[in-house]
């Protein structure tokens, strides 16, 4: 394609300002790769010259303007207006929207010949391009993309820590070493998603993460500390610290795990959240000045709670189950509602509005996981008198926001006839007790609930539910 042709297809101009101010604001602080003044200087650049940009950085802006327009309602104006220039008369979906742009970042890249000239620009295009793979579609599907993201990295030093001494400007240091955290935050958390595999090596290397300073900060020869809590890299240090964890915790799971282990884990993800609460709430609540740092607090807890359900999982189990723990069977049950709750927050909050997109994707697995437990928990019957009403309810909400999920979700559009078959089989379940075929239920889901990787949509066999006898019970 000619340049001319490329350049034709990017979204308006207004609309492309609008796309990377969207971006910048709502969706960078959870994956802070980018250095905002230097890309601002960038885009700058861009405007007054179009024709004079390298490719990789075209490849950039076509990444960030297609991870933005899955913010956007589909009615949206720039929606429109955008499919108008794409020669389409009626606007459709963001989404398909979406995947032309990422297409074209791919275009760009491939023209720039990135297999074998590596830019920064180009690890940067293509790390936002995993992260939205990972996010509204699968983690497995940008594993290919992420280990040229990886090798590419190595080839530009990022993970150096001796960086300073190769006559680089603070900024370029900083730009390489947030390359280097995303890139260590989407190796754990595909190795964690694609069967515990272990990447530990790469979080042995020696390597320095950035601080966690605001792009104000970083100026052209030296690094600021910032005096503002939290900064814009806040966020991207819990969760490359909580994904290493979560590391941790996969791989011992793959082994084995005993009462040890579980209670050292679980003090580590609960002081986690301490710290969380500590730099995103006031007085445990919170701010109604500012709502992003609510946002990340729920996102975080996201993790948390997906971590302890993974932990409680194996001693949950019924309690003819020698390894059984009354108190996991709990730390199940609180731990799927906190997961339901966060996704209703995301859509029904007024103060999370801006982050609504956030509940269409990876979030929505995490609380039809929490459902499932839910589930299972309630049918396997109480424990130590503990009231199961409130979950059941939590659990028929669930079906009810999934159901109005299913035009936005896919993952929603799967989940929900098993949810279906779930409730109908908890209703049938005070006539079942201790029967053959109820047992014969027990068993076959809790072999399907540990078959499934919770951090890879792509694992689960949501048909499995057809052709179980036990789901027909009557």
């Amino acid at each position: 394609m000619s340049r001319d042709e490329i350049l034709s297809l990017l979204p308006p101009p207004n609309c492309c300002e609008y796309l990377v101010t969207e971006y910048f604001m709502r969706q960078c602080p959870l994956f802070h790769i980018l250095h905002g003044p230097a890309f601002q200087a960038q885009y700058n650049t861009f405007m007054e010259d179009p024709h004079g940009v390298e490719l990789s950085w075209l490849a950039l802006l076509f990444s960030l303007c297609s991870m933005a327009l899955h913010i956007l309602e589909e009615d949206d104006d720039v929606v429109t207006a955008i499919w108008t220039r794409h020669g389409q008369p009626q606007p459709r979906d963001s989404s398909s929207l979406s995947y032309r742009l990422r297409m074209m970042a791919m275009v760009c890249l491939c023209q720039d010949d990135f297999l074998i000239r590596h830019q920064l620009h180009t690890l940067e295009t293509l790390l936002i391009l995993v992260y939205t793979i990972n996010h509204y579609e699968s983690v497995g599907r940008g594993w290919t993309l992420l280990g040229l993201a990886s090798n590419i990295a190595i080839t530009l030093r990022c993970h150096d820590a001796n960086a300073e001494k190769a006559g680089l400007s603070p900024t370029e240091i900083e730009r390489r070493r947030r390359c280097w955290a995303g890139v260590l935050m989407l190796h754990t958390n595909h190795a964690m998603s694609m069967g515990h595999i272990d990447m530990s090596f790469r979080l042995n290397i020696s390597s320095v993460i950035p601080p966690p300073v605001n792009n104000a900060d970083s100026k052209e020869h030296t690094i600021l500390h910032s005096s503002r809590e939290p900064s814009q890299m806040t966020m991207m240090g819990f969760k490359l610290r909580l994904f290493q964890l979560s590391s941790r915790i996969c791989r011992q799971l793959s082994e084995h795990i005993d009462v040890t282990s579980l209670n050292v884990f679980d003090d580590e993800v609960a002081a986690e959240q301490k710290q969380w609460d500590a730099v995103f709430l006031l007085d445990g609540e919170p701010s109604i000045l500012d709502t992003s740092s609510y946002a990340h607090w729920c996102i975080l807890q996201l993790y948390a709670h997906q971590l302890f359900l993974l932990l409680h999982r194996p001693f949950c189990r019924g309690c003819d189950n020698s390894c059984f723990l009354p108190s996991s069977r709990i730390k199940c049950l609180t731990s799927g509602a906190a997961l339901i709750d966060i996704h209703r927050k995301f859509l029904e909050l007024p103060r999370l509005r801006a982050y609504r997109w956030y509940a269409y994707g990876m979030t929505g697995l995490y609380a039809i996981h929490g459902a499932v437990v839910l589930a299972l928990c309630l049918f396997e019957g109480n424990t130590e008198n503990w009231d199961t009403a409130p979950y059941l309810a939590i659990f028929i909400e669930t079906i009810a926001r999934v159901e109005k999920l299913r035009c936005h979700s896919s993952i929603s559009a799967k989940a929900y006839p098993m949810l279906c078959q779930l409730k109908e089989i908890l209703s049938l379940k005070p006539s079942q007790e201790n029967t053959v075929e109820s047992l014969d239920f027990v068993i076959s889901f809790d072999e399907w609930l540990d078959a499934v990787q919770w951090l890879n949509p792509d694992s689960v066999n949501w048909d499995f539910w057809d052709s179980m006898p036990c789901c027909k019970l009557n």
